[in-house]
C-alpha cells in the first residue's frame, strides 16, 4: 500500500490512505487527548477534546475524524489549541461530580488524567453544578449519571459493536442521561457482556461486584485465559491479598484475539472461586458416611484401588494441556469419554479431507473476503466468537453468509442467511458445492444459487460452530465443508470453534467413546461437575468411583473417594484454543492442585499420543431422519448455563434464564404447559410462543443441565439438536 507524508508538531509522519490524523499521531507516539473516541468505535468527534490546528484551515478540527492528506501540516500544542482544549475540559469538570476519593474509576479515570495534563488549574464558572441524581441499578451493572460526561461510548459499543441497542440517551440538553431504553437491563435484553463498563472513560458505568471493594493501584494485575468456553479469551484478573476483586477485558488495550471483549461468564463468573460449595478436604466413603482424609491418604487409596485396574475415565475438556497429558500417561487414552466427543467427530471429518487434525485460527476470518458460518446459537455457546464474526462485518466490511435452522443475531449483519431443517444441512452444502464449481448448475433454490455465485473465485473462511458441533451429522457436515474449502480457487480456511476451553487437545489426545461403550472396572471423574449430566447416561456408581472436583455437587453423594482440586482461575498452564496454545496464569494460592496430585502417581505408559487419522475423501450421507408427526428438538443451555458457572456463581445466577420450551405459535396452539417426550424420557415444561421458531421445530432453553434433562437426552448423546420429540399432553 502506498504511503504519504504529513507533518505533526514538526515531525514527519508516514500515513496510509484512509487514516485519520489521530491514528497517524498515535502510531508515531504523539499524544492527542480524547474522550468520545475509542479504538473499537467509529469516530464521532463529539467531545472536541482532540482539536488540532491545520495549517491553512480557518477553524480547528477534530483529529479523530480528520482524514490525513499528503503534505498536511498539523499542530497539536499551539496556544489556540491549548485554550480550546482547556475550555472543553473546564466545561466538563464544572458539571462533573468530584467523587474521586470514593469512585471506583479513580486512578485509571481518563477524565482525571486528561484534566490533570490538559485542563485548567481552576474554573472560571460560578454557576451551580448540574446534578442528575439518576442511578440505574441492574443485576451486575450500575449507571451513575451524575458522573457521566455523555461521550456515548457505552451507547455506541452496545448498539454498533454488540448489536444489542440496550442503552440510549433519554431527554435532551442538560437533562440528557444514559439509560436502558425501558429503564431495566434485563427487560431491555442486556447480555451483561460488560463491554459498556469497559469502555466508559469515567466512573459512570460500574461493575456492581467491584463497587467500593478496592482501589485499582493496590491490586495485582494478572493476564490469563478464560476457560469457561472454547474461545479462549485473554483477560485481566485483578487480585489483592490472594483474593479476586474483578475481571477486566481492557477493550482497545488487550492484544489477545478477543481484543478485550468478554461475555457474562468471563466477566462476572469469577466468584465461583469463593462459593460456599467449595470442597475443602478429601473425602472417603465408609458405608453411607463420608469422612475427611488427608491428601496423602487419598493418594495412597488411589494407588491401591485404581492404578492396577482398567479405568473408565470421564473428563471435562477445560483441563490444561499439562493435566490432560498426565491423565493420558497414567490412565491411557483408549477408555475415555468427554464432552469433547462431538468436537472430535468434527475434527475427524475435516482431517479426512485435508489430512490434518488442526483447523485454522479464528483470526483468519479477517483475511477472507467472505465468512461462511455453519451453525446456530454461536452467540450463546461462544459469545465472544460471535462478537468477532459480527465485527468482521461491521468494522472490516466482510460478507457474512450463515447456514442454520434458527434465526440468529448474526443474521442482522449477514449478506444471506440459509435457514433449513437439520436433515437438509448436507443437501444444502452439496448444492453449494455443485453451484460453486458448475456455472450451469441450478439447485432450484434462489438463495442457494445466489450464494453459490458469490462464493466463486473468492477467499472464504468457513466457520463451523454453535449447535452444528452437536449435530448428529457433525462429521459429515465438517467433511463436506472441508471438501468445499479444499477445492476453492482461492486458498480458504476452515475454523471449527470448540465448545470448551481445551476441546481441541482432548479431541487430539484421546480416542473418545460414549459412556455406554466404556468397559473399565473403576471410574475416575475429573472436573466433570455439571457436565456429568451432559453425558446423558448414568454413571455406574456400583463401581469404585473417584471424583476430582472443586465443588460439592450431586456426584459427591455417590462417589467413593472425592478429592478437591482448583478452579480454572486458580490454574497455571496452557490450553489449546482456536488461536493456538494459550497461557493460564494465576496470582492465587491453592491448597490442592490437580497437576501436583497427578504428578505423585506413576505413569502407566509413555506412549500416549493419539493415532494419526486416515484420509478418506468419499462423502457420506445424513443420519438424521425426520419422523412423521414428530417435532425436531434442539436443547440449548442459555448463555449462562453451559457449564458449572451457572451452578456456583452468584453473580451469573442473577441473570440466568429459566427452563422454557419455545415453539412456533402454530405448534404451540396456545398451550402453556406441555409434556415433552423423546426416546430418553419425558419432561414437563412451560411453553413460550415465538414466531422466529420454524414450524416443526422445538427449542428447549435451560438454565443448566439436570437429571431429567439428562434422561431426556440419554439416547441422543452427544447430540443436542435434531432430536425427534412429541408433545403428549397439554394444560
Amino acid at each position: 500500500m502506498e504511503t504519504f507524508k504529513i507533518i505533526i508538531d514538526g515531525k514527519e509522519c508516514e500515513a496510509y490512505p484512509g487514516e485519520t490524523v489521530l491514528e497517524v499521531a498515535e502510531r508515531h507516539g504523539i499524544v492527542i487527548p480524547v474522550f468520545c473516541h475509542h479504538k473499537e468505535l467509529r469516530p464521532e468527534g463529539a467531545c472536541r477534546v482532540c482539536l488540532v490546528e491545520v495549517e491553512g484551515a480557518p477553524r480547528l478540527a477534530t483529529a479523530c475524524t480528520l482524514k490525513a492528506m499528503p503534505d498536511m501540516v498539523i499542530r497539536t500544542d499551539t496556544e489556540r489549541v491549548k485554550k480550546a482544549r482547556k475550555g472543553v475540559i473546564e466545561l466538563i469538570l464544572n458539571n462533573h461530580t468530584l467523587e474521586c476519593p470514593i469512585c471506583d474509576k479513580s486512578g485509571e479515570c481518563e477524565l482525571q488524567m486528561t484534566g490533570f495534563r490538559h485542563g485548567p488549574k481552576k474554573s472560571r464558572y460560578k454557576e451551580p453544578r448540574r446534578e442528575k441524581d439518576i442511578v440505574i441499578k441492574g443485576p451486575l451493572i450500575e449507571i451513575d449519571n451524575d458522573r457521566c460526561i455523555l461521550c456515548r461510548r457505552c451507547v455506541r459499543m452496545c448498539g454498533e459493536n454488540m448489536g444489542n441497542r440496550v442503552l440510549g440517551i433519554l431527554r435532551r440538553g442538560y437533562q440528557a442521561y444514559i439509560s436502558p431504553f425501558n429503564g431495566d437491563f434485563l427487560e431491555s435484553g442486556c447480555e451483561h457482556c460488560g463491554s459498556c463498563v469497559d469502555v466508559c472513560p469515567v466512573g459512570s458505568l460500574l461493575d456492581r461486584a467491584f463497587k467500593y471493594k478496592d482501589r485499582p493501584w493496590r491490586m495485582t494485575k494478572t493476564w490469563t485465559t478464560c476457560t469457561l468456553c472454547g474461545t479462549g479469551c485473554k483477560m485481566e484478573v485483578d487480585t489483592y491479598h490472594d483474593r479476586i476483586k474483578r475481571v477486566v477485558g481492557r477493550i482497545g488495550i488487550n492484544d489477545g484475539h478477543n481484543r478485550g471483549y468478554l461475555c457474562v461468564r468471563g466477566k462476572w463468573g469469577w466468584d465461583i472461586v469463593y462459593t460456599d460449595k467449595r470442597l475443602k478436604k478429601p473425602l472417603l466413603r465408609e458405608g453411607d458416611d463420608l469422612k475427611e482424609v488427608s491428601i496423602d491418604e487419598a493418594i495412597e487409596i488411589l494407588k491401591e484401588k485404581v492404578l492396577n485396574r482398567k479405568v473408565n475415565l470421564f473428563i471435562e475438556s477445560s483441563l490444561t494441556n499439562e493435566e490432560l497429558t498426565r491423565l493420558a500417561a497414567i490412565f491411557g487414552t483408549e477408555n475415555v469419554t468427554s464432552d469433547a466427543l462431538p468436537y472430535q467427530e468434527a475434527l475427524v471429518g475435516v482431517a479426512e479431507i485435508t489430512g490434518r487434525v488442526d483447523t485454522d485460527k479464528l483470526s483468519s476470518i479477517y483475511d477472507a473476503e467472505i465468512v461462511f458460518v455453519i451453525g446456530d446459537f454461536i452467540e450463546e455457546i461462544n459469545p465472544v466468537a460471535a462478537t468477532l464474526l459480527r465485527l468482521a462485518v461491521v468494522q472490516r466490511g466482510k460478507r457474512l453468509i450463515r447456514l442454520g435452522s434458527f434465526k440468529s443475531k448474526l443474521d442482522s449483519v449477514a449478506f444471506e442467511s440459509l435457514l433449513v431443517n437439520e436433515e437438509k444441512f448436507l443437501d444444502a452444502l452439496k448444492h453449494l458445492i455443485m453451484g460453486t464449481f458448475d456455472t450451469s448448475y441450478s439447485s432450484q433454490d434462489e438463495k442457494i444459487d445466489k450464494v453459490s455465485k458469490v462464493l466463486r473465485n473468492k477467499k472464504v473462511a468457513f466457520v463451523i460452530g454453535g449447535m452444528a458441533i452437536f449435530h448428529p451429522d457433525v462429521k459429515e457436515i465438517s467433511k463436506t465443508v472441508a471438501f468445499l474449502a479444499d477445492r476453492m480457487v482461492a486458498k480458504s480456511s476452515i475454523i471449527v470453534i470448540p465448545p470448551k476451553a481445551n476441546s481441541i487437545k482432548v479431541a487430539k489426545l484421546f480416542d473418545l467413546k460414549k459412556p455406554s461403550e466404556l468397559n473399565g472396572e473403576v471410574n475416575v471423574l475429573v472436573n466433570v461437575e455439571s457436565n456429568r449430566d451432559f453425558f446423558g447416561e448414568k454413571i455406574d456408581f456400583s463401581k469404585f468411583t473417584v471424583l476430582f472436583t472443586p465443588y460439592y455437587n450431586h456426584d459427591v453423594s455417590n462417589a467413593h473417594l472425592i478429592i478437591p482440586i482448583e478452579t480454572g482461575l486458580e490454574k497455571s498452564g496452557t490450553v489449546e484454543g482456536p488461536e493456538g496454545v494459550l497461557k493460564l496464569e494465576t496470582a492465587l494460592n491453592t491448597e490442592y492442585s490437580l497437576l501436583e496430585i497427578l504428578s505423585r502417581l506413576p505413569f502407566r505408559t509413555s506412549d500416549f499420543q493419539k493415532k494419526e487419522i486416515k484420509t478418506d475423501k468419499e462423502l457420506g450421507s445424513t443420519k438424521v431422519e425426520k419422523k412423521e408427526g414428530y417435532l425436531s428438538l434442539t436443547v440449548l443451555p442459555n448463555r449462562t448455563g453451559w457449564n458449572s458457572v451457572s451452578y456456583y456463581s452468584e453473580n451469573v445466577v442473577k441473570v440466568s434464564g429459566k427452563r422454557d420450551l419455545y415453539l412456533n405459535p402454530e405448534d404451540a396452539r396456545g398451550r402453556k404447559m406441555v409434556t415433552l417426550k423423546t426416546e430418553g424420557g419425558e419432561l414437563v415444561v412451560p411453553v413460550v410462543e415465538d414466531s422466529s421458531i420454524p414450524e416443526g421445530k422445538a427449542l428447549l432453553r435451560i438454565e443448566r443441565f439436570s437429571r431429567d434433562i439428562s434422561d431426556l437426552l440419554r439416547k441422543s448423546f452427544p447430540y443436542l439438536t435434531g432430536i425427534p420429540c412429541e408433545i403428549l399432553s397439554e394444560e
